[in-house]
């Protein structure tokens, strides 16, 4: 819910076809430089969330694909 609360989605200074041709790590890193410096260290923040939520899988049923689900609908406006 927080993300949805702020003005702008985290992505929203890319392009979706910039987002969906990135499919290496190294084309990651590449768009996230494109991100404001606010921007890219609030996606760190998430990412690394989203991490320690999927290593947790075994009691909270939320891998990598379900948490990814769940967050990437709030990374835009």
């Amino acid at each position: 819910a927080w993300f949805r609360e702020l003005p702008e989605g985290l992505l929203d200074s890319l392009t979706p076809e910039q987002v969906m041709q990135s499919n290496a790590e190294a084309d990651c890193v590449q768009l996230v430089r494109l991100l404001p410096s606010t921007k890219a260290a609030l996606l760190d923040w998430a990412v690394n969330l989203m991490a320690d939520v999927a290593q947790e899988e075994q009691q909270n049923k939320m891998n990598a694909r379900n948490v990814a689900m769940v967050f990437a609908p709030n990374m835009t406006q």
